[in-house]
């Protein structure tokens, strides 16, 4: 609750740089392509007026709000991270249909998962215990996932566009931070609460930089692209998958 000058001035980055690219999404005409994403940032920029409220009225207040935050921020990252699934297969409605379905069921699977390694993680019953836990979880699972869409494009020959590409490495970026943040947290105990209280944010207040970027130098017309051979390819999965829809 006292927080030092780099953790305020950190702190206080965070919703600027959330604003600017809010704003830069307006501005480039973005939000129509990507309006989860655009929730998620506009989500933390409200937020961020919401826990500093709740500081000033009790620790209490404060570490309910903060932690309610935490279980939505990481259901609106698997929701951001289906968003460039279905940006990267946006041509192909049979391969983003049954991505719809494997994902979700994925998700349902790794927030079941990730509940269960929580309980059974660390040696001590307490609340903030089982969270870190269970972020650190949860993050961990977000990382596989992107990481296997980042893997599918490259054996694909999937070129990313420019601002998909920043908000899945931003992602990326962040993801790592927290995992790492949470594991030693989870690992040091309160020892780790100086780790866990600096290094989350920092990562996060560079994804903000990295997604500041990339959408202020974004072609709003652009999509991706696919080499020849991956083109024909997933075009012939399409046609399988939009017959397969068709009858079922």
């Amino acid at each position: 609750m006292h927080p030092t000058l780099f953790q305020s001035v950190v702190w206080i980055s965070g919703p600027l740089l959330q604003s600017a690219v809010a704003i830069l999404m307006i501005y480039r005409r973005l939000v129509k392509r990507f309006p989860v994403f655009w929730g998620y940032t506009a989500f933390h920029v409200v937020l961020f007026a919401v826990l500093y409220s709740a500081s000033r009225i009790s620790y209490r207040v404060y570490f309910n709000v903060y932690w309610g935050k935490e279980i939505v921020e990481m259901l609106l990252i698997l929701l951001v991270i289906q968003e460039l699934f279905s940006d990267v297969f946006g041509v192909y409605e049979g391969i983003r249909y049954v991505g719809r379905i494997v994902f979700r069921s994925a998700a349902l699977l790794m927030m079941v998962v990730s509940i269960l390694l929580a309980k059974s993680g660390g040696t001590t019953s307490s609340l903030v215990e089982r969270l870190v836990s269970l972020e650190r979880s949860v993050h961990v699972l977000e990382l596989g996932v992107l990481f296997v869409l980042f893997l599918t494009c490259r054996i694909m020959g999937i070129v990313w566009e420019r601002f998909a590409f920043g908000i899945a490495a931003g992602m990326g970026l962040m993801l790592c931070g927290e995992a790492i943040a949470a594991a030693l947290r989870a690992t040091l105990g309160a020892a780790g609460n100086s780790l866990y209280g600096n290094l989350e944010p920092v990562c996060c207040a560079l994804a903000m930089v990295m997604w500041a970027y990339y959408a202020g130098t974004a072609d709003p017309q652009a999509q991706p692209t696919w080499s020849v051979p991956a083109a024909t390819q997933l075009a012939e999965w399409n046609h399988a998958l939009e017959h397969f829809r068709s009858r079922s």
